[in-house]
């Protein structure tokens, strides 16, 4: 039976906690099985995954061994896409470094590579949401997290800031950090991308619609 009232409420949150401290373990754990280096992408992935099955799908389900299935299956394909974006920004640290010089081009240079940067940046965040929700094949999960960072910017600058605040939160209370470091993040993220997802299946679905009456004033 649902309990409701102030009861029903502190028991909501009180499994929120529970659940999210417990994501964060196996998100430490499973980064460790994979000696930090290797571990964090898929980590990371089976993550983002059991959380939107959580948050988004709303299903029950037994965490450990769901952290583990998409853990395993997703660890070489997300260590490739973890290459990738430890190489590019490898390469924007590499072209920020040169362009030193307080020169004209090499300030106008300076800002293109800010402006890429935060555009990087922005696709990076949304990379883990889009990874686990939208059937995609090789670079197509980048190119639709970088097309949906643009098309929204005001989402990704809320994720941003929400970002910031967690950080700040667990810098005056250090006690959580080994509880809610990634795990309060990826719930937040999750929250946000969802919105995003909605409103591209609302427009999706308003543009079948319009097709099919298209079609039918036609036939």
């Amino acid at each position: 039976m649902e309990m409701s009232g102030w009861v029903g409420g502190f028991y909501r949150v009180s499994v929120i906690i529970s659940r999210l401290a417990y994501m964060n373990l196996l998100w430490i754990l499973f980064t460790l099985v994979g000696f930090g280096l290797f571990g964090i992408m898929p980590a990371t992935v089976a993550l983002f995954a059991v959380m939107r099955k959580w948050v988004i799908q709303k299903e029950e389900f037994p965490l450990f061994s769901t952290f583990w299935q998409y853990y395993k299956e997703e660890f070489m394909k997300a260590n490739g896409f973890g290459l990738f974006f430890a190489f590019f920004s490898l390469i924007l640290y590499i072209n920020f470094t040169l362009a030193t010089d307080q020169v004209f081009w090499m300030t106008m240079v300076r800002y293109v590579l800010l402006v890429l940067t935060i555009v990087f940046f922005m696709t990076f965040l949304l990379f883990f949401p889009v990874y686990v929700h939208v059937k995609n094949k090789g670079t197509h999960y980048i190119k639709t997290a970088f097309l949906l960072s643009l098309a929204y910017p005001q989402y990704m600058i809320v994720m941003g800031i929400a970002i910031v605040a967690i950080q700040y939160l667990l810098m005056f209370l250090p006690g959580l950090i080994p509880f809610f470091t990634a795990s309060l993040v990826c719930y937040v993220m999750t929250k946000i991308a969802s919105i995003i997802f909605k409103i591209v299946e609302n427009k999706q679905t308003i543009q079948e619609d319009v097709n099919k009456e298209v079609s039918n004033e036609y036939a």
